[in-house]
């Protein structure tokens, strides 16, 4: 009986251990990464809608953005931001931002974004941080999870942690994400991807 007992502790303690975790094969890891930056590299254009907050200041509101192959883009910013609604159209270096209060041009959008939201985009590197992919530049942090996808991003004086990726016809493209710098907080939820083009024509 004795025996017996001892015996079944031994199995119960074995099955309570915790599991090894299976090792990473990150030359597959390495693949899938290169595979799948090549594909985001295709896309030229893409349009997307979903939700943005920024939580130090406790804002949030509904973001529409559009963006085209020659680096132009249209981004509409919906809520309670503090001016209300604002359009910025244009590219990384001059836009055109308009609000309730009229057409203001600027070759630093960003400078007005901090001044008048209290917060920015990082416009420069926006387009391939939201499809997943490093921005032009160095980096001083990459992690990847098993599947090759982005997890989390340090570049440019921004941390960007990505929680959750969807699918948009062949690709995976992120649905949450999370972007960091010392003044500025922004967590996005993508609800949906259109309009992504594979080709040349936008």
């Amino acid at each position: 009986m004795r025996r017996t007992l001892t015996g079944c502790l031994i199995l119960l303690l074995a099955a309570c251990a915790p599991l090894t975790p299976p090792a990473v094969d990150e030359s597959a890891v390495g693949l899938r990464w290169s595979q799948r930056r090549e594909s985001l590299a295709a896309v030229l254009g893409f349009a997307l809608q979903g939700r943005i907050a920024e939580t130090h200041l406790g804002r949030s509101g509904e973001l529409l953005w559009r963006q085209h192959a020659d680096g132009r883009f249209e981004l509409q910013l919906n809520g309670p931001f503090g001016v209300g609604a604002v359009a910025i159209e244009g590219d990384s270096k001059r836009v055109a931002v308009r609000t309730k209060d009229g057409t203001t041009y600027t070759d630093d959008p960003q400078d007005w974004m901090q001044t008048h939201l209290g917060w920015h985009l990082p416009l420069d590197s926006l387009r391939a941080w939201a499809l997943g992919l490093p921005a032009q530049g160095e980096f001083e942090h990459l992690s990847l999870d098993d599947e090759g996808r982005l997890l989390s991003l340090s570049q440019h004086g921004w941390t960007l942690r990505y929680d959750g990726y969807q699918k948009v016809g062949a690709l995976e493209l992120p649905r949450r994400l999370e972007a960091q710098s010392p003044t500025t907080r922004l967590r996005l939820v993508i609800d949906r991807w259109t309009a992504v083009d594979l080709a040349t024509r936008m």
